[in-house]
This record gives C-alpha cells, structure tokens and sequence, in this order.
C-alpha cells in the first residue's frame, strides 16, 4: 500500500478480470479508431499530391505469433511449413505524403498479399494512385483495378512476361499498350472475383534507369503521357519507400511481435493498436517539424524512432479523457521531438537481405 501511494487497502484488478474484458474489446474497434483518427487529421491539413492525385503505397508484412492450435487455424504456417513457425500476415495502405497508415489487414500466411490487398482497397479514394512493388503484378490484378476506377503504378519484372521482355528490347522508354486480351485464366479468376464481364485491359509501361545502370519497368493505368510525363514516375515509385519504414518502426520499435496475449483475438487488437500508435507518432512528427527553420528542416528531420517510443503516454491520455493533461503532454512531446533530429543523408542505400532468418519463435512481451 506504501509503495503505491495509496491511503487505503483497495482491491487490485485481477489478471484474470482484465483478460475476461478484453476478450469483450473487438480488435476491429482500433481499426475503426484508426480510421476515424486519419480522416481527422487529413481534413485538417494540406497534403502534397502528385499530379493531383493521392499517393497510396501498399505492402505487406510477416509477423511471427505463438504455436498454439488457435493461431494454426486462423493463420497457417510460415514460408518453410515445417511446424515450426507459425506466421499472419499482414497488408498496410500508406498514405506517403502524412506518413499515416490508412488501412491493415489481417489474415492467413497463405492467402497471400494480392488476397489481403483487395480486401484493402474500399480504403482509397478516387484521387488516389495505388503504388505497389513487384510482388503484385498480374494480368488480373490490373483488369480488376481498372474496373474498380483504381489509378496504380506497379513495378514489374521481365520474368514470365513476355510483353515487358519486348519492351526492354524496343529503343523507347513509353509505351502504351493496346488493349490487351486476358487469357482465359486470367477472366476465370476474375469471374472468381465478380468481374467477369471484363476481358480487356489496357496498360502503360515505362522504362526507368537505376543508379546502379539497371532498368526498372514500372506499368501504370495512367495512359495520359502529356499529363502524366514518364519522367515523373520514378520519384512517384521511389515515395513507395515511406510504407517499408513504417513497418520497420512498428515491429521494431513498437516491439509488434512481443504480444500481451497468443492467441488471434489479442493479436489483431495489438496489430491494430499500434498501427494507431504509429500514426498518432507521425502527427505529431509533423508538428514538431513546423518549428524548425526552413533552412534546417531542409537538413534535419524530426527522429520517429523517438517519437514512436514516447508516444504511449498521449495515447493513455487520450483514453482516459484527460483533456487538460492531454494537451500538456502533447505540447511537451511535441517541443522534444523539435529539438530531437537526425541528419537526412540523401541517396543513402544498403543492400537488402531477402534470405528466411531470424529466430524460430516470436518473441515474448514479458522477456
């Protein structure tokens, strides 16, 4: 009783009691708060657009959760399916120009992220132009996009396309494709998916030198050369890197994989949750960036790391409905994060580890 601060003896809440409540807390009512938290904060303030349109980035992630039956069922195995993983997997929309994460879905390892992505899209908008990376490109995929009125900018590869393969060989860097007829397994799955009146698709590819000599084919549904110049879509493609830092910060500095609870009710709450945390983080990022002097802001950028860590207790805060505490943490939070910068090192890059590693079993919260 000393220790606590208390004048009385008063009965604690009981580990048990507390997981009987949260067992009541849908992991969909984070989401939903997400989504109300990001309409608010982007009806609020200007954000930059390329080409009047919104850039959405979308990719996917694996997180690792505890080998329990439950966990089996809803998610499946991991990508070396020998018992001794089990992995969900998860797709995030990206808003790149506010750093906010619109949309995350949950699901099966095995269903994946094509799957996961079109039960994302009813997040975007029609301003929108959905960027996605070489995991995402199919004949289907931009047919349904198209039908869906879904502008996209997708990098593909040469292997097991015939058409990019002819692209490469040609001595341009922009072509429009006439209509393109799907094969039939292409219109199969698409009937599948309750389109099956849409045969044809028409596509723009375009051919953009890397830094290390290479080409990189991006296809797009933005046909318009004249509005659209195709040299702007490699600085379009490269905004798509905002959604892979996103991911770093919340399973690395919000500690994803370390859940309270194992099984998939707690983990989707906790997914959610801090996909919120995350974005309440970048937010106040931005405020804080707004004291910075132009001249320095050109240099130096607000640490997120940090901001991730701190932000807790303005969550906690916003919760509880301390208005008046609320306001003074949020300003306090927001003042450090203007005095607490890294160095912005344009063209920095490393090389990216692809191979399956890491520890065979997800980390514990309590460890």
């Amino acid at each position: 009783m000393s220790l606590r601060g208390q004048a009385e003896f008063g009965r604690a809440v009981t580990k048990s009691a507390l997981s009987q409540a949260r067992k009541k807390l849908k992991p969909s009512a984070f989401s939903a708060l997400n989504r109300l938290w990001v309409e608010g904060w982007h009806a609020c303030m200007a954000c930059e657009r390329w080409y009047g349109l919104r850039v959405v980035a979308a990719d996917g992630t694996c997180v690792r959760v505890a080998r329990w039956a439950e966990n089996i069922n809803a998610y499946g195995w991991g990508p070396c399916r020998d018992g001794t993983v089990v992995m969900a997997r998860c797709v995030a929309l990206f808003s790149t120009a506010t750093r906010q994460v619109l949309e995350v879905v949950v699901g099966r390892y095995d269903e994946g992220e094509r799957g996961q992505l079109l039960r994302a899209l009813g997040a975007l908008k029609r301003d929108d132009v959905l960027v996605l990376d070489r995991g995402y490109p199919a004949w289907w995929m931009f047919a349904l996009l198209q039908a869906r009125n879904i502008a996209f900018c997708v990098r593909i590869e040469d292997c097991g396309w015939p058409v990019v393969r002819q692209f490469l060989a040609m001595e341009q860097d922009d072509w429009v494709i006439a209509p393109h007829e799907l094969s039939a397994r292409a219109r199969k799955q698409l009937h599948i998916l309750g389109f099956a009146q849409v045969s044809q698709v028409a596509l723009r590819l375009i051919r953009v030198r890397l830094p290390n000599g290479k080409w990189e084919v991006l296809a797009t549904s933005l046909l318009d050369q004249h509005r659209y110049p195709a040299c702007e879509f490699a600085a379009l493609y490269g905004q798509r890197w905002g959604v892979e830092e996103s991911f770093k910060l919340i399973k690395h500095r919000l500690d994803l994989e370390g859940f309270s609870g194992e099984l998939p009710h707690a983990i989707e709450q906790e997914i959610y949750a801090k996909a919120l945390m995350h974005n309440i983080a970048q937010a106040l990022c931005s405020e804080a960036a707004q004291q910075l002097e132009d001249e320095k802001r050109a240099h130096w950028q607000v640490n997120r790391a940090y901001a991730v860590k701190n932000v807790g207790a303005v969550v906690v805060n916003w919760f509880k409905g301390c208005k008046h505490q609320l306001a003074r943490i949020t300003q306090s939070l927001i003042d450090t994060l203007a005095i607490t910068l890294e160095q912005i090192r344009p063209g920095r890059t490393f090389p990216r580890k692809h191979a399956i590693g890491g520890a065979q079993r997800p980390r514990k919260a309590y460890r």
